[in-house]
């Protein structure tokens, strides 16, 4: 009987076999050749000055040492069979792990790209101070927290625009995922801000800083949104580097200069050290990082407290022992949203309540939580914070258990003839889902069954595809995307 066998692609491995073999065939040639001519130039080291022979020696550590040998072209290809068996001298090199990636302008290049016709012109979000602006404006002087008024004064070409902070989410997890497929150590410091870190993947990416051009040009051309990075050994350095050369600025710190890229920098640059920190030097001539770095850690403490002294001091020499977090199961969730101009209808008050609390019960089955505690917070106009937090009678996740409790607390709170500002839900004392104790509660399994059922067509068909009666009735009041409804709360999009 006749067998086909099909063709089997082996090049890495034969082609590691072949240097190999090579190898040990010159090294064996190498030594009959020294055995052969190596008394021709020298005494037989069998035998002392005085003629007398002398007892036989092993080599020692010194003697055993042998000169380095040089790496051939084939060791030295990142992608050649050494490589791929570990035997690349190189392969373990050290690398800058830790990469910080900066949205540039954030909020305001979100704009442009929504509105391309913003493309090129100065552009405010925000509203009454400015929350974003795009680095045409902020080339004109325009910096982040200032007011409107001062904003036009020096730039007054500038277009305003209120912001679309539902977008913003949807964005900032685009850029995640993309982040994602590099390496799965991802961290997400804020919105627009993320850490990665690509210890372990030196032979994936032989081209370090290859990779990262790549990644920042898949980033502007998926989502039209530059990002700046960073890379070095800490965070603290990287996140410095990334902010350096801004927009789409790029800087890999390599091992061991962390102190010389440091020194002619400003100390404002340093993260954790604020306005009043640099002023505070400042009068006492310290102006650079280099300078700082010469004041004794005892001194910082002592003049900004041993907490706070400890990490300026740690801080100037590029430590940081903050290591990139990745997600983890929540130890609380919560949920809030603020409403434009307030409100004093109670109805629409209650309404926001049960989709924040829908929204929470979703996310703790999702992670496979129940909470103990529940909270309720609500901001008036006139900024008095009323908030109150109760222990349930047993650990739950469904959201109509947490809607009675929270509207319960709505009504101890909800005391003054004022209009709100702010409705949020939040629960805490997490624990593992126990429904195997509800077994023989007929109600709690029937919830059970409509809560996942709820869960599995929102999944496939979007949160839209199912609400509750006062669900309805927000979406008269606000717009809707497959992800729920468009509130003024970003993180409520996600």
């Amino acid at each position: 009987m006749d067998v086909c066998v099909e063709n089997v692609f082996t090049g890495p491995a034969i082609e590691a076999i072949n240097v190999i073999q090579a190898t040990a065939d010159e090294e064996k040639r190498r030594a009959a050749l020294n055995r052969q001519c190596g008394s021709q130039d020298k005494e037989d080291p069998r035998y002392g000055g005085t003629g007398q022979e002398t007892g036989a020696q092993s080599p020692g550590p010194a003697d055993s040492a042998e000169t380095p040998r040089t790496e051939t072209a084939a060791e030295k290809n990142p992608w050649s069979a050494w490589a791929w068996l570990g035997m690349c001298k190189n392969s373990s090199r050290r690398i800058p792990n830790i990469v910080h990636v900066d949205v540039d302008a954030f909020f305001a290049s979100v704009e442009q790209v929504l509105n391309p016709r913003l493309l090129g012109k100065p552009v405010l979000v925000g509203r009454g101070v400015v929350a974003s602006a795009s680095y045409e404006a902020k080339f004109r002087g325009v910096r982040t927290a200032m007011s409107f008024r001062e904003a036009l004064r020096i730039c007054p070409k500038a277009v305003v625009v209120p912001g679309q902070y539902e977008h913003y989410a949807d964005f900032a997890e685009r850029v995640r995922r993309i982040l994602e497929t590099y390496t799965p150590a991802v961290e997400t410091a804020a919105l627009d801000d993320f850490y990665l870190d690509f210890a372990g993947t030196e032979r994936l990416y032989p081209d370090y800083q290859g990779t990262l051009r790549r990644l920042q040009a898949e980033i502007f051309g998926r989502t039209g949104l530059n990002v700046s990075i960073g890379a070095a050994r800490t965070k603290v350095v990287a996140s410095i580097a990334s902010r350096l050369e801004r927009p789409r600025g790029f800087r890999v710190i390599a091992c061991g200069e962390e102190e010389a890229f440091l020194t002619p920098l400003s100390v404002e640059k340093l993260h954790g050290i604020g306005h009043v920190h640099t002023g505070v030097l400042a009068e006492r001539g310290i102006v650079t990082i280099g300078q700082l770095r010469q004041v004794p850690k005892p001194a910082l403490q002592a003049a900004f407290g041993e907490a706070i002294g400890q990490q300026i001091w740690e801080r100037a020499r590029g430590l940081d022992g903050r290591e990139v977090l990745l997600p983890s199961t929540p130890k609380s969730v919560s949920r809030e949203t603020t409403i434009e101009g307030g409100t004093i209808d109670t109805e629409f008050l209650g309404g926001l309540i049960e989709y924040l609390s829908e929204r929470i019960g979703s996310t703790l089955r999702e992670y496979g939580k129940q909470a103990r505690t529940i909270g309720l917070r609500i901001r008036y106009v006139d900024q008095f914070l009323a908030h109150q937090t109760v222990r349930i009678s047993k650990p739950t996740n469904d959201e109509r258990e947490l809607l009675v409790t929270a509207k319960d607390l709505f009504g101890r709170l909800f005391t003054r003839r004022v209009a709100v500002r702010l409705v949020g839900v939040s629960v805490t004392n997490l624990e593992t889902d126990k429904r195997p104790h509800e077994l023989f509660d007929t109600n709690a399994n029937r919830r059970w069954y409509l809560n996942r059922g709820l869960d599995s067509v929102r999944g496939r068909y979007g949160w839209n595809a199912v609400f509750y009666g006062k669900g309805l009735e927000l979406r008269e009041h606000y717009a809707t995307k497959p992800n729920g409804l468009v509130l003024s709360t970003p993180c409520l999009s996600r």
